[in-house]
């Protein structure tokens, strides 16, 4: 199979017709059958009808076509990138991470001292499992997660299997999220038995992980609550915190306009298990500028977001 024949493909279905198709390549009409039809034979499947008026695509043709497209889209656009007359490459980033508004705060700030050169930046908040991936597949530079007591030994085992090292931000006490118009949200502090009656809003991981790589630290057992609402993106989580009397548990960090002004968060009575937020990274994979500016603006975003847990609420 060759791009030729994924381009001569493209053109025939949007054509209907095999003549058209080579009027417009500026080609033979037998070359572009020809090619079709080892195509065809290569892969045991006939993309296209034969008619005397043309041509028409079968189901399988349809199939392929979802696949041929994107293919030859990114072709086109490879081939337009490098043969741009650019003096420098563009610079490239990437960082996944879980939903934390304190990552994008960070992101944004590097964002903002990059954004004069040409850049392509990526940032992905994701699952768990997901970050996990992107480092391990370099699809990420970096990764933000977390692990708690209960979670540590297995996510370390995971890391190492997967030659990726985690390096420790901050360590914090989970705190419960509610509504500012939540019935406990007036006291100063909240005990899992309290919440127990509420609805829990919990991060929904990918089919078939465990609780190891849970959103929430693993306090609440899930299997005791009569009400749970699964969810995939921060927005979400705060639009149903701010509507209903449900409850999350994390770190509790809300810094200002990453965050919904209607959620709060309140300290878990006891001794929880601690939260060890950390960042990740290939460990054969070097160190870059970037790299280094990313995980100190991280810090700074992570520093910033822990004052405002100890300043009093306003009135």
């Amino acid at each position: 199979m060759t791009f030729q024949q994924l381009q001569y493909v493209l053109e025939v279905a949007r054509w209907g017709s095999i003549n058209k198709a080579a009027q417009k390549l500026f080609l033979s009409q037998s070359n572009i059958s020809s090619l079709i039809k080892e195509l065809e034979e290569e892969l045991g499947v006939e993309l296209f009808k034969r008619t005397n008026r043309g041509v028409a695509i079968t189901n399988h043709g349809k199939e392929f076509l979802n696949y041929a497209r994107p293919l030859v889209e990114q072709k086109r656009r490879l081939e337009e990138l490098y043969t741009r007359q650019n003096t420098e490459p563009a610079m490239y980033f990437s960082v996944s991470g879980q939903h934390y508004p304190f990552v994008v705060d960070a992101f944004l700030r590097f964002f903002q001292e990059k954004a004069s050169e040409r850049c392509v930046f990526h940032m992905m908040e994701t699952d768990m499992d997901q970050v996990i991936e992107d480092v391990f597949q370099n699809r990420s530079e970096l990764g933000i997660l977390f692990m708690s007591e209960l979670t540590e030994g297995f996510i370390r085992k995971e890391l190492k299997a997967k030659g990726i090292a985690f390096h420790p931000l901050e360590t914090l006490r989970p705190r419960i999220y509610f509504s500012k118009d939540h019935p406990l949200a007036t006291r100063k502090s909240v005990s899992l038995e309290e919440v127990s009656g509420y609805p829990m809003i919990v991060f929904e991981q990918e089919s078939g992980v465990g609780i190891d790589y849970a959103e929430e630290v693993a306090l609440h057992d899930l299997k005791q609550a009569d009400r749970i609402i699964y969810i995939k993106d921060r927005s979400t989580f705060y639009n149903i915190v701010e509507h209903t009397d449900a409850f999350s548990i994390g770190t509790g960090l809300l810094p200002p306009g990453f965050s919904s002004r209607h959620v709060i968060s309140l300290p878990i009575e006891g001794d929880p298990q601690m939260m060890q937020l950390g960042w990740i990274k290939l460990k054969g994979k070097p160190m870059t500028e970037e790299m280094t500016r990313f995980i100190e603006l991280t810090k700074e975003a992570l520093e910033d977001a822990k004052k405002l847990l100890e300043e009093p609420a306003p009135l």
